[in-house]
This record gives structure tokens, sequence and C-alpha cells, in this order.
């Protein structure tokens, strides 16, 4: 499979991931819907793995911000 065909894949599978990820959050868990919906969340995430190497390809990227320096004058 092309990386182009793979990440048109991946993109078709996002607003499913997140319904699924969000739902996760309204259902009581260990019950035998979270356990399903999670284990799907985890095989969109292997398949990520699989097709361009990178099973967090769905998860928030942390971006941080660099803190001034109050020793060196940052105002």
């Amino acid at each position: 499979m092309t990386r182009e065909v793979a990440d048109r894949l991946l993109e078709s599978l996002r607003p499913t991931r997140h319904l699924l990820t969000r739902t996760l959050a309204d259902i009581p868990i260990g019950g035998p819907e979270y356990r399903q919906i999670d284990r799907v969340v985890q095989e969109i995430d292997r398949l990520a793995e699989i097709l361009i190497g990178d099973g967090t390809h769905y998860h928030q990227k942390v971006h941080s911000i660099p803190m001034s320096d109050p020793g060196h004058g940052g105002e």
C-alpha cells in the first residue's frame, strides 16, 4: 500500500476513532460495550502502526512553549 493510500485510509478513520473515544467517556468502564469500543480504538491505532509506523498517529501531540528565563531580562 502506498503512503498516499495509507494516509487517506487513516484520515477516513479519524472521525470514527474520535467518536469512539468520546463514547468511552460516557459509558461504564469495564462493561462489554466499553471493552469492545476500546478494542476497536486499539485496532485502529495498530493499523496506523502497521501502515505508517506510528501507533500514536491519532494522539494529540503536546507542544511545549519555551518559558522565558527571568534571570536574563525576559521582559
